[in-house]
């Protein structure tokens, strides 16, 4: 596909409306990010929440005490307004943003002749200033909108009375992502070898990581702070919450941290101890620290096989597949532990051990959040960490389902290397283009090329015809598997 270099050639970026759509879209997140920082559970001094709690007759009559918080919190619920306003407005320009990249590969194609289009196109593959590098990653801080949507679903929660908004971020996730991934379309670009340059130098690739990984903590923190204040562990009082509005936000918060998947597996891919350990760190709240080991040292090297654990068999069923991928991978990851210790003449309970320690600091999180939290709170931890070993195994299922590497009978791969199997290619991994996906998880629906050059950061990665794909991105793969 051909690219139109001279079609930015006495244009401005000013001349269109897509400046003050990305501006807008950047200040509503700061709204958002600021949101982040703030434990909920904290916005008032205990002894109103706990004069509140007394006030409500009913532990599961929310609506009572939802007009109580109105009469006592003076000022909370305009906060919270303020604040959800901001996160639909951010969702609402993303939206719009995205419609505007539609037909960015049909655009940069020679063949079409929209001069207007193709120039706007190429601004975001071009080499360019501070502000044009802001705009290259700007897509990407869609991967925020799924907490996002569970602080919207709590707002709601809190206006209405009704227990069920809590589950706003499910809908989100699995009924509007999908949707909008068949509106906005797909994209099969390529960047040109100048543009993966350009590309690879951009600093906002790496900060969207960094980012999304200390938004993710803040907002843990936030939330538990928020169960134990409803639960009335602190600030005393009786539990407001309802099991339906406790699940739903402990469910949905997994749903967001499940859609954080993009994020860990980049990190973890990084040269960069820094950023490396920032995968680690999301990793210790989720509490699947094994997963960093398996997939860097085993998923990688035996992908496509019978004996990788995180690669599904023709017509396996979906929650056989589930089970056996997190017993095996797990039992996988310490005996490639072990070996890496001895290889380091190290005893295998010691304190470099990389999936025994991080276990350690695991459990301690989740002590620390049952002692200033609440058992209710640590509740909420343990169910959101599962949800999101289980939307990270689902991406597991589908990503190599029913694709496998032929064995070899002369133990040599194509390149005459020492293999038991051919070499990983472009066909031993699905593949899809959905742009509203791949923004939000950080194009690791482009698998195949990140496995034949696992080293290659998510924004130059490639699509290429001979691999597999799917009918729809990953949010939609879920469901249907």
């Amino acid at each position: 596909m051909a690219t139109s270099s001279s079609s930015t050639e006495g244009w401005s970026f000013r001349d269109t409306y897509v400046g003050p759509i990305s501006l807008a879209t950047g200040i509503a997140y700061l709204f958002y990010i600021a949101h982040e920082t703030a434990a909920l559970g904290f916005r008032s001094p205990p002894a109103a929440f706990g004069a509140v709690a007394k006030r409500c007759s009913d532990p599961f009559n929310n609506t009572t005490c939802v007009e109580v918080e109105a009469q006592s919190e003076v000022g909370v619920v305009n906060v919270d307004r303020m604040i959800a306003m901001a996160s639909f407005t951010a969702l609402l320009l993303t939206v719009v943003i995205a419609l505007c990249f539609a037909k960015l590969p049909e655009a940069i194609d020679s063949k079409h002749n929209n001069r207007g289009l193709a120039q706007f196109s190429s601004l975001f593959y071009r080499k360019g200033g501070a502000f044009t590098d802001f705009l290259n990653g700007l897509p990407y801080v869609l991967n925020l909108l799924p907490t996002a949507t569970v602080y919207m679903g709590i707002y709601l929660y809190r206006e209405s009375g009704n227990d069920w908004a809590t589950w706003f971020t499910f809908i989100a996730g699995f009924v509007l992502v999908p949707l909008f991934d068949l509106i906005v379309g797909e994209d099969s670009y390529n960047p040109t070898p100048a543009e993966e340059a350009a590309l690879i130098k951009n600093p906002w690739f790496s900060r969207h990581l960094i980012l999304y990984t200390w938004a993710y903590v803040a907002s843990l923190g936030a939330l538990c702070c928020y169960i134990g204040q409803q639960s009335g562990y602190i600030g005393g009082g009786p539990n407001v919450l309802s099991p339906v509005a406790f699940w739903g936000i402990a469910i949905s918060t997994g749903i967001a941290s499940g859609f954080g998947i993009g994020c860990i597996h980049e990190l973890m891919h990084r040269p960069t101890f820094f950023e490396m350990n920032h995968s680690r760190l999301v990793l210790l709240f989720s509490n699947y620290n094994q997963f960093w080991v398996e997939h860097l040292w085993g998923h990688h090297k035996r992908v496509a096989t019978d004996e990788d654990p995180a690669s599904s068999s023709l017509n396996e069923p979906f929650w056989t597949f589930i089970f056996r991928c997190i017993w095996q991978s797990l039992v996988s990851a310490l005996r490639l532990e072990a070996k890496f210790q001895e290889r380091k003449g190290r005893s295998f309970f010691c304190v470099q051990n990389r999936i025994l320690v991080p276990y350690l600091v695991s459990f301690s999180i989740d002590y620390a959040i049952y002692k200033f939290c609440g058992p209710q709170a640590l509740m909420f931890q343990l169910i959101q960490s599962w949800f999101t070993i289980f939307l990270t195994d689902n991406a597991n299922y589908i990503e190599h389902y029913g694709l496998r590497r032929k064995r070899l009978s002369d133990g040599k791969d194509q390149w005459g290397l020492h293999s038991e199997y051919e070499r990983t290619g472009w066909m031993h991994a699905w593949n899809t283009g959905d742009r509203i996906s791949n923004w939000m998880l950080f194009k690791i629906e482009r698998h195949p090329d990140h496995h034949v050059n696992a080293g290659r950061p998510y924004q130059i990665l490639r699509t290429m015809k001979e691999s597999p794909t799917y009918p729809t991105g990953y949010a939609g793969m879920f469901v249907l598997s």
